[in-house]
């Protein structure tokens, strides 16, 4: 078989991300070489979200771009955005190939070789390409069914989990390629092991008895699904990052209801409480929400003192974008765009000093780092997170990366640090 040529693009969650990896070995498997999404490719892939408005934009954007790179290349779209509109895909973009959902996404490779060659592929990943740490997918499906939410029309209702042993397999294979550093993803993490008769603690107990020097964070977590026996296990684990990322959405009692959220500000504020008793260094990181329909200011203002109150570590903000499908989408009164962008700054500022706030606890204070690289922007600093996920930068060999450091905080700003090495 003549070499050819593979690029691959992904938007939205870690999810995609690990999906597009796990492709990006199948096709290496058959024969394929990638190469950088901006050059010229025989086949372009592209991996799309339609979590927002600007993601649908940004997937119909990625696919304008590979068409100019390659009239003559074969193009492929799958993902969450193929799902949704794979009627308009068609209609708006008639020269794609390809148009794959969710469901068949990672059959792809069975179209460009013969059986044989499939059975070549893996299933599980054993790099991640141009990351420091790997993320790895152990479930799939939401049946939550958040009034603005896409995610359980386009990634389905049904829990699937992957089995305790296919990912300590993973795990194991990724601490071989030398990643010190492992991210538990899902499309909702804390529904894991509910359609097979266990719990992401019981998977977490499993993962803190493999042997290597790494560790493991957990990526976001529904609040409602933050079990005591979980808070727990993290409390007391030495290989689970004391770094939490619970979706909060808004600080607003009825806007929280009208968005379908199965928790109230209080239990969200009791639930922090816990955590900070058993785990008092821990960064907690979240999601906002501004502009949602019937959101007035007397709402946002109570989600702005409720985030001052809580004190983050690290917050995304972003503003309501109505999904076609979802409850939200006829929902009313809506907030104009300039209203939900003049929140958004406020609670940017708050979030700011919030983030200031958090780091400079940590001032004198020595955190263990796992070194990333050099950067540039930064004077070619090195750069890293800190076990409790402030992003650090310091003076160092760039032997260092990929290591664990010892990183004493010496100032600290809005989102970051400078330390120095111990």
């Amino acid at each position: 078989m003549n070499t050819r040529t593979i690029a691959f693009a992904t938007l939205g969650c870690k999810v995609n991300q690990y999906e597009t990896e796990l492709l990006r070995e199948r096709f290496e498997k058959i024969g394929f070489i990638p190469v950088p999404f901006n050059q010229e490719a025989d086949v372009y892939l592209i991996n799309t979200c339609t979590v927002t408005q600007r993601a649908d934009q940004k997937s119909r954007e990625l696919i304008t771009k590979a068409r100019k790179k390659n009239k003559r290349a074969c193009f492929v779209v799958t993902g969450c955005y193929v799902e949704a509109e794979s009627e308009m895909l068609k209609e708006k973009f008639p020269w794609l190939n390809f148009i794959i959902g969710n469901k068949d996404k990672l059959k792809i490779t069975q179209i460009f070789g013969n059986h044989n060659d499939f059975e070549k592929t893996t299933s599980s990943i054993r790099h991640f390409y141009g990351h420091n740490r790997a993320f790895i997918k152990i479930e799939d499906g939401c049946n939550q069914f958040c009034s603005y939410c896409r995610i359980p029309y386009v990634r389905g209702r049904e829990i699937k989990s992957r089995s305790i042993k296919d990912i300590l397999l993973e795990i194991e294979g990724l601490v071989k390629s030398g990643f010190k550093e492992i991210v538990l993803t899902g499309v909702n993490l804390g529904l894991y092991g509910r359609d097979k008769g266990v719990s992401l603690v019981k998977l977490l107990k499993e993962i803190e008895l493999l042997k290597g020097d790494f560790r493991v964070r957990l990526s976001s977590l529904e609040p409602h699904l933050f079990t005591e026996e979980l808070l727990s296990f993290v409390a007391e684990s030495f290989k689970i990052y004391p770094h939490l990322h619970l979706s909060l959405q808004s600080g607003d009692e009825y806007i929280l209801k009208r968005m379908g959220r199965k928790y109230s500000p209080y239990q969200y504020q009791e639930l922090v409480e816990e955590i900070r008793k058993k785990i008092p260094s821990v960064g907690l990181s979240t999601d906002v929400m501004v502009g949602f329909p019937g959101e007035e200011e007397k709402h946002f203002l109570n989600t702005l003192h409720f985030i001052e109150e809580i004190g983050f570590s690290r917050m995304h903000i972003f503003r309501f974008s109505p999904r076609p499908g979802t409850k939200a989408y006829s929902m009313r009164p809506l907030i104009s765009e300039e209203v939900k962008k003049e929140r958004a700054e406020r609670l940017k500022e708050a979030a700011e000093i919030s983030s200031h706030k958090f780091i400079s606890r940590f001032l004198g204070k020595t955190l263990k780092v796992l070194v990333e690289d050099k950067e540039d922007s930064k004077g070619g600093l090195l750069s890293g997170y800190t076990d409790n996920y402030i992003r650090i930068f310091f003076k160092g060999d760039r032997k260092l990366k990929n290591k664990f450091a010892q990183i004493k905080l010496t100032e600290a700003y809005e989102g970051w640090a400078k330390g120095e090495l111990v």
